[in-house]
Formats: structure tokens, sequence, C-alpha cells
């Protein structure tokens, strides 16, 4: 019993620690930037993957970044590289809405 109550335990918690959404490829429909530094990539398709629950209507299609730090500065420099060439984008989300707080935080990606 106390086996089964375990497994149970961390196979929910595995699974929500998995939710990140995934841009496969997909091309950028826009890109945004606030004069605070926070901005967004949003995507011509919505994200695939089981995303986390803090996302809101609406946002589905974008992943956000924070210019501020040098990470975010990189994801802008890939975003607006490949809106400019019309190439494809990989993306994976962080599974957390840091940032805005209503779209998924930019974890990792590349032009393909």
């Amino acid at each position: 019993m106390k086996i089964m109550v375990i497994a149970a335990f961390l196979f929910l918690f595995s699974k929500a620690s998995f939710a990140v959404g995934t841009a496969q490829l997909f091309e950028i429909e826009y890109v945004r930037v606030d004069r605070s530094g926070m901005g967004y990539v949003r995507f011509k398709n919505n994200l695939v993957g089981e995303r986390p629950s803090c996302i809101q209507a609406g946002y589905e299609a974008t992943l956000s970044f924070n210019t501020s730090e040098d990470g975010g500065k990189a994801i802008l420099s890939v975003v607006l590289s490949a809106q400019a060439s019309g190439k494809k984008v990989y993306a994976r989300g962080t599974g957390a809405c840091t940032g805005y707080g209503v779209m998924e935080q930019w974890g990792y990606g590349y032009i393909k």
C-alpha cells in the first residue's frame, strides 16, 4: 500500500514537472518587446504538449522573455533573425509563467 501511494505521488509530480509548451519548428507571427524589457514571441501555431495551468486564453502560441537579462537578449536576436529570414524556430518553455504571469517563459530554442 505504501509503495502504491509513493508511486502515484511520483507519477503525478513528475507529470506536472514536464508540463511545458513546445514550438516544433514553427514560423513566427510577431515579436513584441515592452519598455520594461519584457517581451514575447507569438508563433503561427499553438504550442504543443501539456501546458502549465498558468497559461491564460489567448496566449497558447506565445513564449515570454526578458531583454534585461543576457538570455533574453539572445532570445530576441534568435526570434528576430528567424522572422527576418523566414526560418522556423524550435523552442521549449520552462513550465512557469514568470514575467507576464499569463504566458509561459522561454526555456531554450534554436533556428532551423
